[in-house]
């Protein structure tokens, strides 16, 4: 996966511009991407493309789509082969609202391949609550990514942390900040103002596929049965974001890159974008 392989850009950031410098730079972002008017009309949007991720030392490719529709559902669903054979694993994340989505299952599965990730929240508890938390702010990260706006759901308040540079450019820096301990910072270029990049502390999503002895998944019992893996660490995570083309006259990035601790591991790249697609009725029933 070339791209993946590339470094992690790293900017210096120049502390620290006064109060009030945050509004016209989210003004300039805003006019890069469409203006005011065009980006008011976005309430839905579903792309299509591919998705290449590293699982332990290999890199998986994939099929992606990412719908998204205003004030308060997401979903994205990949269909990856981790074996490199026609074994599929089919995974949704997003909400609905106040609900939670998550699908997963395996196609064509030979013997014996068992998927380990981080088992889901029993319902009603506190966990699925932080589940849902933690769901609610990917949403919210991915519009204030996309749009430089949160939904009004989720008021988030925008302060200007200055100017950053690296050896590719300068960028101009916003920190983020919402309820529930919500925070990240948004880096915006210099020279377009569109937003490159996003960086925030989240938890390092975690898959291992394993194949087991004998005809399929082993019994809990079973001393060889894989035992479910712990949720993810609280790791930085950045996004970057780069391609931008023009789709109903609004600019949205067609590629984007994700990387942990500073090491890239997944990599987007849409082939469609549509604005305000007509969802069917069961698109964020986590079917």
């Amino acid at each position: 996966m070339p791209r993946l392989l590339l470094s992690v850009v790293t900017f210096v950031l120049a502390l620290v511009l006064g109060d009030g410098a945050a509004a016209p730079l989210v003004a300039q972002a805003r006019a890069a991407l469409g203006g005011d008017r065009a980006l008011a009309k976005v309430q839905g949007l579903s792309a299509t493309g591919t998705v290449q991720r590293l699982i332990g030392d290999r890199t998986v490719d994939g099929q992606l789509t990412f719908d998204l529709q205003l004030p308060d559902k997401i979903l994205r669903t990949e269909t990856i082969s981790p074996m490199g054979n026609d074994m599929a694993v089919v995974t949704g994340q997003g909400i609905n609202g106040d609900t939670l989505l998550r699908v997963q299952r395996i196609v064509n599965a030979p013997p014996g391949a068992v998927i380990r990730t981080p088992p889901p929240p029993a319902p009603g508890s506190d966990a699925e609550q932080q589940a849902l938390r933690n769901a609610r702010a990917e949403f919210v990260r991915m519009t204030i990514a996309l749009f430089v706006a949160a939904p009004p759901s989720f008021p988030v308040e925008f302060t200007s942390a200055g100017q950053a540079e690296s050896p590719d450019g300068k960028a101009d820096v916003l920190d983020v900040k919402g309820a529930n301990g919500f925070a990240a910072r948004l880096f915006l270029d210099a020279a377009s103002h569109r937003p490159l990049m996003l960086t925030y502390r989240g938890v390092s999503p975690r898959m291992v596929v394993q194949t087991q002895r004998g005809g399929g998944a082993p019994p809990a019992s079973d001393p060889h049965a894989a035992p479910a893996l712990p949720p993810g660490d609280i790791v930085d995570i950045t996004i970057f974001l780069d391609d931008y083309r023009a789709v109903d006259g609004v600019q949205i990035p067609h590629h984007i890159t994700r990387s942990v601790e500073g090491k890239p591991t997944e990599e987007l790249t849409f082939k469609t974008v549509k604005v305000n697609p007509a969802f069917k009725p069961d698109t964020f029933s986590g079917q």
